[in-house]
């Protein structure tokens, strides 16, 4: 066989091969298809834990208040966590100057404690001119700062502080905020919104400011507690006759006070508004109303 002739045997059987659909012509084009693929990507998240807690009434008892506030990067990117504080519009910015604060970078929470040294990486100022809780915060990681709080003897009213954080990662950021209340001697409580119902009982209202609505409340005639305690969801407690002992009262006007109350269920200092109901004796019997 002549070298022509085997050349023009060989190209017909290409030929043949390719038309014909052979598994070995099929596995040369299979094989040059583009592939499906995917990628996950991860995302820049962050979180600002234990400001609620913060709030507190500072008193000749209660001179500072030391809490812990945890920053965590909760996703796969890392990133810088900056913060910054403000003061809710409406209330007391002089309260804010007049607080001086210093905080610190602490090894864990239970690190934090009233009798706690200030330690190293501090940074100092008020309320109002808190410089950055800056943080290195690599994936999946948090750090805690031990905030310390002392009110100048002079300190006016109440204020309403947010401190916000946000994590940076190159042109990437997350942002979160936590909200608390400051309250001296000089701050009249917040009044109640009291709700009567024909002397059966009485509905109690209170403003909830920036706290989160999962917060516990209970209502308070001096040191009992009256009623059943509620959160926010719900926004209320009722008031009867039969939720106030007669050890404490059968008639007259009573203050009530509604605190903040802990994990434990048990009242902070706290207090979210106050005013009067009055006990008092109708056709039926016992019978409460609001006011005086």
């Amino acid at each position: 066989m002549s070298r022509r002739l085997r050349a023009l045997l060989a190209t017909l059987l290409a030929a043949v091969l390719v038309a014909g659909g052979s598994s070995v012509a099929w596995s040369l084009w299979s094989d040059t298809e583009p592939r499906d693929a995917s990628v996950t990507i991860g995302k820049v998240a962050v979180d600002i834990s234990g400001v609620e807690a913060m709030t507190t009434t500072f008193s000749s008892a209660e001179t500072s208040m030391t809490m812990p506030v945890t920053l965590a990067n909760t996703d796969s990117i890392p990133g810088t966590a900056t913060t910054s504080v403000s003061v809710v519009a409406g209330t007391s910015t002089e309260l804010a100057q007049a607080v001086d604060v210093v905080a610190w970078p602490v090894g864990a929470t239970s690190d934090c404690t009233d009798t706690a040294m200030v330690g190293s990486g501090s940074v100092s100022g008020t309320w109002a001119t808190l410089p950055s809780l800056t943080s290195q915060l690599p994936a999946h990681t948090s750090v805690v700062w031990c905030v310390r709080s002392t009110p100048s003897a002079t300190a006016p009213a109440t204020a309403d502080v947010h401190i916000g954080v946000t994590l940076t990662a190159g042109t990437w950021t997350a942002a979160d905020m936590g909200g608390f209340y400051l309250n001296t001697s000089a701050a009249t409580d917040p009044a109640l919104t009291c709700t009567d119902h024909s002397g059966n009982y009485v509905d109690i209202r209170w403003p909830a400011g920036s706290r989160p609505q999962d917060t516990w409340y209970g209502a308070f005639i001096g040191d009992t507690q009256v009623g059943s305690h509620a959160q926010d969801y719900s926004g209320f407690i009722t008031l009867a006759p039969t939720d106030i002992p007669s050890t404490i009262a059968t008639s007259g006007t009573q203050t009530v006070v509604v605190k903040v109350l802990d994990d434990a269920g048990q009242p902070t200092s706290t207090v979210a508004a106050s005013g009067p109901v009055t006990l008092f004796t109708q056709n039926d019997g016992p019978a409460i109303r609001c006011g005086a």
